[in-house]
């Protein structure tokens, strides 16, 4: 009947098109009855739910203006009264609209009733405030006023039960309906599945023999086979997919002969490149197992080649921080985070290694391995503890020459060998602050190399924030002299203290400031 596959699948998929046309339009208009008769239901008794309960809120407001009146604040209880008065009758009003029972009408004729006497009594208060004592406009309030209350809230409530109660059986209702109109849709989908499995029994006759002769011979040509190829003698698309497939099967053939060649050329290249590097070197594939590795890494993770090519990352490295980044790297995310430098045995001799992690993507952007690569820097390692050293041992040594200078100087100034003029006032008092400058600077190093190496231990300071920066620029005051900058100090007095170590912030403040000064054009503030 159908010369084509195309023809036989247009065919086919022609009727089910119509099934399903005739099922969704039968399925979609019971929906949108089932829809319209829960909106509509739903809809006003929701609204005179939220009425309802808006003006128990409203009225809420209205007993508490009424407190504020009691209280002293008539006026201003009265105000809030009214504002809460109108906002009352919006909700009733809205309340109303949505209404459509007649009981509904009945509770809501009581609420307007009872609250234009509650209002009346709240008029009537407001009186009795300005002409009797206080302890007879509380009884007033308690024995008038709040029975209303207590009233109108029990039937804003019975609003609220009503229409939760009509909600409930829209609910029951609306399952009704919609349990009808899925049996209406289940037996159209039925009849719809009925006639679809009809009709693909019929075509399938036509495709599907040469469809798995040719599917066959495509899971060989998988498996490796490359003299597989597709006997199908069919005029169809089919049959012209088979003649393809054979062609391609043919070209394979010729070029996995080549490929292998190049694969293993391309090996041997790896293996010459990384062989070569410096630096041990681990390469791993998507599943973290280890393709390639140099001698290197061999000797740090005292492994063979041959022992870890398909092992996991892990049972190699026997490292869980690095295997932790790698396995990040591995998941597509940036290692970030990573330290400066891991410490690691090697040769007898722990080892300093700086890690460089990088994955490697296909054409869709997955990642397909992962390259480690740890370069030694135990070297630098060594010389920056050896550069800290040497600051903290000059600066040690400086001490105590700086010490007796400053011992010196004070002698001097204080006269206790001989008279000294003005002038060498002067110059012993600035002799005195460079001391001090270079005494601070020695101890700034010394505090340094603490720091670097762990030795420091924080003072815990109830400190003033004015002390401490009046403490901290002390030192400066005179450079700031020298090239005739103005400091100015604006502190707030209502800082509270805090505690930390007032020597260790006051550098910090003292270096901000002569930072600042660093870059302040002379004469400037």
């Amino acid at each position: 009947m159908f010369s084509t596959l195309r023809a036989k699948v247009a065919a086919g998929f022609t009727v089910l098109v119509i099934i399903n046309v005739i099922v969704s339009v039968w399925s979609i208009y019971n929906f949108n009855q089932l829809t319209e008769a829960i909106t509509k239901m739903i809809k006003q008794n929701y609204q005179n739910v939220i009425a309802a309960q808006n003006m128990v809120v409203a009225l809420e407001r209205d007993n508490s203006a009424q407190l504020v009146m009691l209280n002293g604040y008539v006026d201003l209880g009265y105000s809030q009264f009214q504002d809460n008065h109108d906002d009352f009758f919006v909700w009733y009003q809205q309340a109303v609209n949505s209404n459509v029972s007649t009981r509904g009408m009945v509770i809501l004729d009581n609420i307007k009733n009872s609250y234009a006497q509650y209002s009346d009594a709240t008029d009537s208060l407001r009186n009795v405030l300005g002409s009797h004592s206080h302890a007879y406009a509380q009884d007033f309030h308690y024995k008038n006023v709040l029975p209303l209350f207590n009233k109108i809230k029990d039937e804003c409530f019975q609003l609220l039960d009503m229409n939760h109660n009509a909600m409930v059986a829209t609910d029951t209702k609306a399952n009704d309906i919609s349990n009808q109109a899925t049996v209406a849709v289940l037996g159209a989908a039925l009849l719809a599945i009925v006639l679809s499995i009809v009709a693909s029994w019929q075509f399938s006759q036509y495709i599907l023999e040469p469809a798995e002769k040719l599917t066959e011979s495509v899971r060989k040509l998988g498996r490796g086979y490359m003299d597989v190829r597709a006997d199908i003698n069919s005029r169809d698309e089919i049959g012209e997919l088979a003649r393809e497939f054979n062609r391609m099967a043919e070209r394979l053939k010729k070029y996995e002969e080549i490929n292998i060649e190049k694969l293993i050329y391309e090996k041997r290249k790896s293996e010459a490149i990384v062989g070569t590097i410096s630096d041990p070197i681990v390469v791993a594939d998507r599943e973290g197992r280890i393709v390639l590795m140099n001698q290197l890494a061999e000797a740090v993770f005292d492994v063979s080649e041959e022992a870890s090519i398909g092992q996991e990352f892990q049972r190699v490295v026997r490292n869980p921080e690095l295997s932790k980044y790698l396995t990040r790297c591995l998941g597509g995310e940036s290692p970030l985070n990573i330290p400066p430098y891991f410490e690691l045995r090697f040769n007898e001799e722990n080892r300093y290694f700086r890690i460089k992690l990088n994955a490697s993507r296909d054409d869709l952007g997955k990642v397909s391995g992962v390259v480690l690569i740890l370069q030694d820097v135990t070297q630098f390692k060594e010389l920056d503890k050896m550069k800290s050293e040497f600051m903290a041992r000059v600066s040690h040594e400086f001490r105590t020459p700086l010490t007796s200078i400053n011992m010196t100087l004070d002698i001097l100034k204080d006269e206790h060998i001989g008279h000294v003029n003005k002038k060498q006032h002067e110059l012993l008092a600035a002799a005195k602050q460079d001391a001090e400058r270079l005494t601070k600077l020695v101890r700034e190093l010394l505090e340094l190399y603490r720091l670097e190496s762990g030795k420091i231990q924080l003072k815990e300071d109830r400190i003033d924030a004015k002390t401490l920066i009046e403490f901290s620029v002390q030192p400066v005051l005179l450079q700031f002299n020298d090239k005739k900058v103005r400091l100015i100090l604006n502190t707030d007095d209502n800082i509270p203290e805090f505690v930390a170590d007032f020597q260790q912030l006051s550098w910090v403040v003292s270096n901000l400031v002569t930072n600042a000064l660093r870059f302040t054009d002379p004469g400037g503030s």
